[in-house]
């Protein structure tokens, strides 16, 4: 059974009201000082059994409602996958590989740096090991490299696309990202199949009955 892959919480934060305080005191990276950090009750259920990890916060969306893929373009597709793999926010958990908006000079949106996804990279495992879920997926490439730096692994998105792997004693499907620049090399209509893929693994693992997920673990 995928339960029994399940490692229990290795970390001196054992809830999530504590990580999030110490989340939201993070000073780790210059550019970031002043933002908000995307991580609190908002971002899913804490009994969630499938965790998805996007890149950022968008600042049209996540940064400004403080809700994961949330209020933007991307979080408008991305509701319409969620719907494909026949799942609700309020059963999973939803988090990036670095809690802040990363922004350009200009104030435009901007990828994260290595060394601001390797400074996050220590919310992200917290985060992993405090709601324990059984499955992560993974969404683009930076979401899988900031995946690595808590357990490597040798996953390539394009030849591994929604591909169940073991790591970090669960489970790791990557999936592409479901922002604009993404759907130029995974279509839509390509990542609405990947997501009833999805939708298909996690039935056969009996975390989606129908539509939601089985209520308790």
């Amino acid at each position: 059974m995928l339960s029994s892959l399940v490692r229990p919480v290795q970390s001196d934060v054992t809830s999530f009201e504590d990580l999030f305080r110490a989340a939201h005191e993070c000073a780790a990276c210059d550019r970031m000082v002043g933002c908000r950090r995307v991580l609190s009750s908002a971002n899913g259920s804490s009994r969630a059994r499938i965790m998805f990890i996007g890149e950022a916060p968008g600042r049209l969306g996540a940064e400004r409602y403080g809700i994961p893929l949330f209020g933007d373009r991307t979080g408008d597709t991305f509701e319409v996958l969620l719907a494909a793999a026949g799942l609700t926010r309020d059963r999973v958990f939803i988090t990036n590989a670095v809690l802040c908006n990363p922004r350009t000079a200009n104030n435009l949106n901007d990828s994260p740096a290595r060394r601001e996804i390797k400074n996050c990279s220590l919310w992200l495992r917290q985060t992993v090991e405090i709601l324990s879920p059984t499955v992560v997926v993974t969404l683009g490439v930076i979401a899988l490299w900031a995946a690595s730096l808590i357990e490597t692994h040798r996953l390539k998105l394009s030849k591994n696309v929604g591909q169940p792997l073991p790591w970090f004693g669960r489970v790791l499907l990557p999936l592409y990202h479901p922002g604009p620049r993404a759907l130029i090399h995974r279509p839509l209509a390509a990542q609405v199949r990947d997501y009833r893929r999805l939708k298909r693994y996690l039935s056969r693992c009996g975390l989606v009955t129908g539509p939601h997920f089985t209520p308790s673990r």
